[in-house]
């Protein structure tokens, strides 16, 4: 008996009670001399993520490079083309020597290039197909005669393949270099003509299926990049967004919300590319979207293909826009280590104590519909409904929200813990592991006040803005302005202190009072008020919205507004009319965009050639220093914001009116521009304070 006392004293000593699982799970044999003085790496207080390298797991191939080209292009301007080419030649020399790349091309048709080294004198062939109809992954396949199992039989099995038939589509860098140079450099518009008064015949949607197919055929589980050049909307063949006569015009969000004739493509061309999303995410492939249009290219439709794969987009004018050209130098940067900080084919697992349930997520995850006791049974939001997401693409940039769901089985004093499982392929080809563990403390307090010190006020909004553009894709605005104002009366009617039906007593907690405000921006910003914004311009913004970090978020809704005036800058100021003074320069920052703002006076004593005169060396100093504070921003990130100098009453003036708060309108009486009170703004849409009044009427009801 005591032997067996000893024996089970000695496995409970060898085991931990696991507290999300409520399992006992024996120590690795490494951890046989685990004490309190030789703790592994993973007990340790501050190692909350750890990671490891999957040395059982067969390495896979690393990230391919698949460059997808449109050549309907030099309609608008004939040097588009000359800049095309510059471009995919910069992308040569920003990619490694070992990297796995391939190229396609399309047009009224789609053309698949085979790949030569510099060794091999014959000329690479191009396989051409009709660019009418959408491709499966097995009719590529069988097309391109590639060893792909249950695809070629024996008689079709080229000649010189006794095993294998080696992947001529795919290849080093630096093995063919040389003859991708060639090609790019040999690159013309799409010969097909083109009837007057009509679009090009652009094939978007076959060329996507076409390049869909052979990376599910070629490389089924492993991580890589579509690379999208596109330069117009899709007019032939499936996922056609418009037709070729010019006459009809691209759809706009009221043709959608209508159903008008100019969107009587919109609902099949979503459902086309949402199957070729599907597929992406099963194999882990992600679509990179380099848009070059003066009008839009129909990346509304295809959003999925990006949004849902972690995929980037850049949206311009032209490729030799400034704008463009630093930012694709950017999607190419290096971390420390000289490589790519990309991470593919991710799976994210997220693991609860019984305190608290897994509602959903948002960002670029598809659902793995993965059901666990974690998952919350009550509520969704995002993408809800289970414990498991995937991510074919993410960097280290890619900041993802989870919501929670608070259960009824907590006890005060105690703890709840959540981990984090997240499994990717490397940039090298292998398989890594990396384990986030938190554990939060359970308030012993019950009261409301109580909670107040640890809300964070900036993520808080943040997070609506992820739900409520969630919610608007294919919601009504109504309702998620409606959804928005109630959870923010609810807010402010459970934790502000006032006196019932008495809204001048309302008062917030220094750590709430600036979230009432955020929400009035975000009512008003370009993520729910589709207004003046095309649906591509629309996606573009909730694209980025959804995977930047909380700080960057927040000047997408609440853009930072910086003065600068005789007595120096930059000083931070009210995103409000008031600020809009005559004698001070603005600096407006959308995150999207960068405007500098010059008052009347200062543009007055500009043209008078102040600045040049030696008794005014102060006021040249004001000139140039809001503008090279503004390039700095510019310079700092990606996407690349555009870069706007305007002057009072410029044109360009209303990129700042728009999103000022208008606590000065011109339906009030006795307002004037500069008598002390600012600008005045002309629009009926209702003021902060309007909106506040409006709000404590409600909460102390």
């Amino acid at each position: 008996r005591k032997e067996s006392h000893k024996k089970k004293k000695k496995k409970k000593e060898t085991s931990q009670l696991c507290p999300l699982c409520n399992t006992k799970n024996n120590f690795p044999q490494q951890y046989s001399s685990i004490n309190e003085s030789n703790l592994p790496t993973e007990l340790h207080r501050e190692a909350t993520t750890v990671e490891y390298v999957l040395h059982n797991v067969k390495p896979l191939p690393p990230p391919f490079y698949l460059f997808l080209i449109d050549l309907c292009v030099g309609s608008a301007n004939p040097k588009d083309m000359e800049f095309l080419r510059e471009t995919l030649l910069k992308a040569l020399n920003f990619l490694p020597p070992d990297a796995v790349v391939g190229v396609m091309t399309f047009g009224t048709a789609v053309s698949v290039h085979e790949l030569k080294p510099a060794s091999d004198d014959l000329p690479g062939r191009v396989f051409t197909l009709k660019g009418s109809k959408a491709y499966t992954s097995q009719q590529i396949a069988k097309f391109l005669r590639l060893n792909v199992p249950g695809v070629l039989n024996e008689k079709e099995m080229p000649k010189h393949a006794p095993g294998s038939v080696p992947n001529t589509f795919f290849a080093r860098l630096g093995d063919v270099e040389m003859f991708l140079t060639e090609l790019f450099e040999g690159l013309e518009p799409d010969p097909w003509p083109v009837e007057p008064h009509c679009r090009q015949r652009r094939c978007v949607g076959s060329a996507l299926s076409t390049a869909v197919g052979l990376c599910d055929a070629l490389y089924p589980g492993s991580g890589g990049r579509v690379m999208m050049f596109l330069s117009g909307p899709c007019t032939e063949g499936p996922g056609m967004t418009v037709d070729t006569d010019l006459a009809n015009v691209m759809r706009g969000h009221n043709d959608i919300k209508g159903d008008t004739p100019e969107a009587k493509n919109w609902t099949k061309a979503r459902a086309f590319y949402d199957q070729l999303s599907t597929k992406l995410v099963r194999n882990g492939h992600c679509v990179d979207a380099f848009l070059n249009a003066l009008d839009q290219v129909g990346f509304a439709e295809m959003r999925s293909c990006v949004t849902l794969t972690g995929g980037s987009c850049l949206l311009v004018d032209s490729y030799d826009n400034e704008k463009f050209v630093d930012a694709f130098k950017k999607f190419f940067r290096r971390a420390a280590d000289n490589t790519f900080p990309r991470a593919y084919n991710a799976r994210i697992q997220v693991q609860c104590s019984p305190q608290w349930k897994i509602a959903g997520a948002t960002g670029p995850v598809t659902s793995a519909k993965k059901k666990s006791a974690s998952v919350s049974q009550d509520s969704e939001m995002g993408v809800g409904g289970t414990c498991e997401w995937i991510m074919p693409s993410v960097d280290d940039k890619t900041h993802l929200a989870f919501y929670f769901e608070v259960a009824n089985t907590q006890k005060p004093g105690g703890f709840r813990f959540v981990q984090f499982s997240t499994r990717y392929q490397h940039e090298s080809g292998k398989t890594r592991l990396r384990i986030t563990t938190l554990c939060h403390r359970i308030s012993t307090h019950t009261r409301p006040d109580d909670y107040i010190s640890s809300f964070d006020q900036e993520t808080a909004a943040v997070l609506m803005a992820r739900l409520s553009a969630f919610k608007a894709e294919d919601g009504h605005l109504f309702d998620v302005l409606r959804w928005l104002d109630g959870h923010l009366i609810k807010l402010v009617s459970k934790f502000a202190k006032y006196e019932r039906d008495t809204p001048g007593s309302l008062t917030l907690a220094p750590q709430m009072s600036l979230f009432p405000q955020f929400v009035f921006h975000l009512r008003r910003s370009q993520f729910l008020q589709v207004f003046n914004c095309s649906p591509d311009e629309t996606c573009f913004y909730r694209l980025w919205l959804d995977r930047e970090s909380p700080s960057n978020a927040l000047v997408m809704i609440q853009p930072a507004l910086y003065l600068y005036d005789s007595s120096g800058g930059p000083k931070p100021c009210l995103l409000d009319s008031s600020s809009v003074m005559p004698d001070c320069i603005l600096v407006l920052d959308t995150y999207f965009e960068v405007v500098v703002h010059y008052g009347e006076v200062i543009v007055s004593w500009r043209d008078a050639g102040y600045q040049d005169q030696p008794n005014y060396e102060y006021f040249k100093k004001l000139l140039t220093q809001p503008k090279e504070e503004a390039l700095k921003i510019v310079q700092g990130r990606y996407p690349q914001p555009r870069f706007v100098e305007c002057d009072h009453h410029g044109s360009q003036a209303r990129l700042l009116y728009n999103v000022i708060n208008p606590s000065k309108t011109h339906n009030q009486e006795g307002n004037n521009y500069g008598d002390g009170g600012g600008e005045i703004v002309y629009t009926d849409d209702a003021s902060l304070q309007t909106f506040l009044d409006h709000l404590k009427k409600l909460a102390v009801q």
